[in-house]
């Protein structure tokens, strides 16, 4: 096994590498907080510029053949796990056959998204919450609404608002814990983790992706917040 491991700071550990050949060589983390890819073959040049680089395992039967691989490594963590609704009823299936699924948050995106155009406009996705998932704090509605990203300023085709995984990470996850995203991206959880105070692994398997996650984890670290005690600066290193 060849991978590449950029550490931006203590606890903060990033991988360019399969995620179902570094899980296994991880210790134990506080929760999991991932966006994977959904089976839909998304094509990048519907939004954000033919020149985007398609997503690996994207396809349905790949999706499909890498969660059913993956779960089991995942059983006994707090899960959020973002998904849409045609492929909620095979991540009901096999997360089910693992561990507790708790039941689902919807993100209200604000305004509709790719689809038919001769349907209505999908502006919402949704969010399967697994295994002991505790909440902090009040008991909030399940239906959460952020502004999707504007498509120009897209790191990554189905990038995340940092205020959704903010409020996410900070409603399951305790100060200092360790999140993990075994599909980084372009590191949005990540980023989040770093302007939380929290600790965070993350693995993804496009080198693009990956470099455009350290530079924005890494910016995000330089970032002076009073309120909350940033990880201590660490020596990158690469692996083989």
């Amino acid at each position: 096994m060849t991978f590449r491991k950029e550490v931006l700071a203590e606890g903060i550990e990033l991988y360019n590498a399969d995620c179902r050949e570094v899980l296994p060589t991880l210790g134990k983390v506080d929760a999991v907080v991932t966006d994977p890819p959904y089976g839909a073959a998304y094509q990048s040049n519907h939004r954000v510029g033919a020149g985007s680089t398609p997503i690996t395992n994207d396809g349905t039967r790949v999706s499909l053949r890498l969660y059913r691989q993956l779960v089991p490594l995942l059983s006994g963590y707090p899960i959020l796990w973002c998904t849409r609704w045609d492929a909620w009823p095979d991540v009901w299936e096999i997360f089910g056959s693992h561990m507790k699924v708790n039941g689902l948050l919807v993100w209200d995106k604000g305004q509709p998204g790719m689809g038919d155009l001769n349907h209505w406009g999908p502006s919402y996705e949704l969010i399967a919450s697994c295994g002991p998932v505790r909440t902090r704090g009040s008991r909030d509605c399940s239906v959460l609404r952020f502004n999707t990203v504007p498509s120009n300023n897209r790191n990554h085709p189905t990038e995340k608002p940092m205020g959704l995984f903010e409020y996410l990470i900070g409603k399951i996850t305790d100060k200092e814990a360790t999140v993990l995203d075994p599909f980084m991206g372009s590191g949005t959880t990540g980023v989040a983790c770093a302007k939380l105070g929290r600790k965070f692994i993350g693995i993804e398997i496009e080198p693009k992706y990956f470099d455009i996650a350290c530079k924005r984890i890494s910016e995000a670290l330089k970032q002076p917040d009073f309120f909350v005690e940033k990880p201590k600066p660490a020596k990158q290193e690469t692996m083989l």
